[in-house]
């Protein structure tokens, strides 16, 4: 596994992690590891607008040009009536 050492963290901020790590009865380090891990999953606007556009293509190429479709909130209120 990768390591990294983060430089320039203002003590305040420093302070209340560890205090936040003991309350949590964790580390600081553990604290820290979770934010990266968080913040590295998280997708950018950029990759959520290419899995939108990829999900329409794929949507646009499920659907046939020759049958009617119809819309979700008919086949939504159809099902409630059953």
């Amino acid at each position: 596994m990768g390591q990294m050492l983060i430089r320039q963290i203002d003590d305040a901020k420093l302070m209340r992690l560890k205090a936040r790590a003991r309350q949590q009865r964790t580390s600081a380090e553990a604290l820290g590891r979770e934010a990266i891990h968080k913040a590295a999953d998280e997708l950018s606007v950029e990759e959520k607008q290419a899995m939108v556009r990829e999900m329409q293509a794929r949507f646009r190429s499920a659907v046939n040009p020759e049958v009617e479709q119809t819309p979700g909130i008919d086949l939504i209120r159809e099902g409630r009536a059953r």
